[in-house]
């Protein structure tokens, strides 16, 4: 492909302006149209049919980074709280210079992923794929190769010579529902591309929601998932900003990262309990569990579920490390309305709720919780397994007495086989007659 090359050095390395992007697709478009076997690429399922539009060759630093890019929506945020900026900082202007800059920042931070730095370090590998871009030149689709590249350029400008100028595709007009939901299935498709992070994909799905008003249904649809699964995931990003949230670090969701699993059985043990102040002490116990995750010896989705098995021992535990102070109440109040008033005429808070305060209170109650929830967890384990242990002669024997009273029923006819059966009675017999002594010796050892 003949190309066309804008040498101009005096636009931003972030992006040019607006009107000299926008200048130079008409320009670079206009060309291709004279050229003979110019390239093309196919965009598909674009509006609701395959486009075909030619491959531009533009500067590295004429495309802009697209703000609302799905995959940074989770590191946004931890962006904004790190920086101290205010919660809607990206949802300025996209143009605005400051967010180009922090966008890139993000990417920097990802490049890494599935090997793209080390992939293209090699000058041997060049661009294989157009970067898709939209009308005004915002990246839909490889914002992160792009950062790539001109990472590599700023190290070494002569040995990287090649990504100066870039393949890319100008999208036509389309309002931002439909690059989203271009972006959802490009970003489906598997090519150089890494998974989302859970809360990464969480955070972007409830993004576009807030931004565009999509149903969970229309997220599912657009990201290839059940609404179940929708609302499922949303509901564990609630759980893990809550978490966050009481741990001073709101949007850190680089802490919850590794987490997943763990605030998926926290939200199905939760969703099993009915009572309010049992899910919120389930909830603290989990969070303090999260808090120091290879404290408890199991993995954390297996022990969560564990908090409800053994609640109420977990509860009379706790209760004993914390000793609730008495409720004060107000008799003429409880006379009157039938119910138990504080001193300050508050209603008095169930019991699981006032113990929860008290563990919330610092790090070193929420230490102390965390050591009790485990050690109450791995003592009822012990018991279940001596249980278990203590019963297994009697389940089994019933179980062999199920399988003789079935056999006397069914095996006993005159063309069943009689070969070897006679042994089998006897060492039966001789198993049974072990058994009788031991069970004999144990009876005559409790009577002394």
């Amino acid at each position: 492909m003949q190309e066309t090359i804008t040498t101009d050095t005096r636009q931003s390395r972030l992006g040019w302006p607006r009107a000299d992007r926008t200048d130079e697709f008409k320009k670079l478009v206009e060309q291709s149209k004279g050229q003979v076997g110019a390239e093309t690429f196919r965009v598909a399922d674009f509006q609701g049919r395959t486009v075909t539009l030619p491959i531009l060759r533009v500067s590295v630093e004429l495309p802009k980074y697209r703000i609302s890019n799905g995959r940074t929506a989770s590191a946004q945020q931890e962006w904004i709280a790190r920086h101290g900026k205010a919660d809607g900082f990206f949802n300025m202007d996209e143009e605005v210079d400051e967010l180009q800059e922090a966008q890139d920042q993000i990417l920097r931070g990802m490049v890494n992923e599935e090997g793209l730095q080390s992939k293209f370090k090699d000058p041997a590998n060049k661009q294989v794929e157009p970067v898709l871009l939209n009308e005004l030149g915002f990246v839909i689709n490889g914002n992160r190769r792009l950062c790539c590249w001109r990472m590599l350029l700023e190290a070494d400008s002569e040995k990287y010579s090649h990504f100066r100028h870039i393949d890319v595709v100008v999208l036509p007009h389309c309002d931002e529902k439909e690059l989203d939901r271009l972006e959802a299935k490009l970003q489906i498709e598997k090519d150089i591309r890494s998974d989302y992070s859970w809360d990464a994909e969480a955070n972007m799905m409830a993004r576009k929601m807030e931004l565009h008003g999509f149903s969970t249904e229309e997220i599912g649809k657009l990201y290839g998932k059940k609404k179940s699964e929708v609302e499922n995931i949303l509901a564990m990003l609630a759980l893990a900003g809550n978490y966050l949230e009481s741990r001073q670090k709101k949007n850190e969701w680089s802490e919850v990262k590794g987490h997943k699993y763990a605030f998926q059985e926290l939200l199905k043990t939760i969703n099993g309990v009915s009572s309010h102040g049992d899910k919120e002490l389930i909830k603290t116990g989990a969070f303090s569990l999260i808090d120091d995750s290879g404290s408890a010896g199991e993995r954390l989705y297996e022990v969560i579920p564990k908090i409800k098995e053994h609640l109420a021992k977990v509860k009379e535990e706790l209760e004993t490390e914390f000793p609730l102070p008495p409720v004060e109440t107000d008799s003429t109040a409880e006379a009157a309305f039938g119910r138990t008033k504080t001193a300050t005429g508050n209603q008095d808070k169930s019991s699981e709720l006032r113990l929860v305060a008290e563990i919330k209170k610092d790090e070193a109650s929420v230490k102390k919780a965390r050591e009790v929830i485990i050690e109450t967890i791995r003592s009822q384990d012990d018991i279940a397994k001596e249980r278990q242990a203590a019963d297994y002669l009697f389940k089994t024997l019933r179980k062999m007495n199920g399988t003789f009273a079935s056999l006397v029923g069914t095996a006993l006819r005159p063309e069943s086989s009689t070969k070897g059966v006679a042994k089998q009675i006897e060492e039966i017999k001789t198993a049974v007659e072990h058994v009788e002594d031991w069970l004999n010796e144990r009876m005559n050892t409790a009577k002394e």
